[in-house]
């Protein structure tokens, strides 16, 4: 599943399509004054977490986060279920009891919460005058592994984190040297995949030994060139399947690519239109 905006304005809409790059469908359309900015979910048979940002006047906007079921259409806000402030990304638990989100204060703050949806109790994760956004959870739902952006902004000063989903200190896996720009925890939660500064790499989380499955050379190789903001990036449930999101510097298109743990059969299974970009992508079941 991934989302689209552009190459105008309220054409963010969320779809999905399959690892060999078949059935392209919609899940959620825009429409005169709506447009969705990102989308997570396990399947689409339960339901998904989107970014809906609604037009205020002028060119303003405020983002909510919601609950969508695509089996019914239905659609629950889910402002009650998080503290005030500015709303950004929201993405379930692995068992779909919780969903962690972005919440920032007016300014360049960016904080994690978690939310229950049965209880509606949430909690704060993160807490400082940084960013820390682009979050994913561990399989067994325990560990929470974001990206920090730390100030001053707008700088791309980064470091890759992670916090118990119950609370405390959150700790630094690889510092600001390393510039990671995003990263997603294997099927057993065992091993991260992460882009850095040497290409996209793997982590053994028991060893800390990192393996270098794509060099930068092969990332930035033409005709395609790696994002370097954080758009999300994800590793399938049920095969050996990574995948991101790379830029076409010939069309100026983000494209959806698939490489397996060891870097073998990188394959591009999806071409945006010239001008738009994709804002989020992970791995769901039917």
């Amino acid at each position: 599943m991934f989302t689209s905006i552009g190459p105008h304005v309220f054409q963010g809409r969320v779809s999905v399509v399959r690892p060999d790059g078949s059935s392209v469908t919609t899940v959620l359309n825009p429409n005169a004054s709506l447009e969705y900015s990102a989308a997570f979910g396990n399947s689409l048979k339960t339901f998904i977490v989107a970014s809906a940002a609604q037009s205020i006047g002028g060119n303003n906007f405020v983002t909510n986060l919601v609950q969508y079921f695509p089996s019914s259409g239905r659609t629950i806000p889910l402002q009650q279920q998080l503290p005030a402030g500015q709303e950004g990304v929201g993405v379930p638990s692995p068992d779909n009891s919780q969903f962690v989100a972005e919440i920032g204060p007016p300014g360049p703050q960016l904080n994690l919460w978690v939310s229950d949806f049965k209880t509606k109790q949430f909690l704060q994760l993160t807490d400082g005058p940084t960013q820390d956004f682009d979050e994913a959870w561990s399989s067994d739902g325990r560990q929470i592994v974001f990206l920090r952006l730390l100030p001053p902004f707008p700088s791309i000063t980064t470091q890759l984190m992670m916090v118990s989903s119950h609370g405390g200190p959150a700790t630094v896996l690889l510092g600001t040297s390393e510039h990671v720009g995003e990263a997603a925890f294997s099927p057993d939660g065992k091993r991260l995949a992460f882009t850095s500064i040497n290409g996209l790499e793997t982590m053994d989380l028991t060893t800390m030994q990192r393996t270098v499955i794509l060099t930068l050379t092969q990332l930035h190789g033409s005709p395609i060139q790696r994002l370097t903001e954080g758009v999300g990036i994800s590793w399938a449930k049920t095969q050996d399947k990574i995948v991101l999101v790379l830029r076409n510097i010939a069309t100026g298109a983000d494209e959806l690519w698939t490489v397996s743990s060891d870097g073998g059969s990188l394959q591009q299974i999806y071409a945006n239109a010239p001008g738009a970009f994709i804002t989020s992508v992970t791995f769901i079941s039917n």
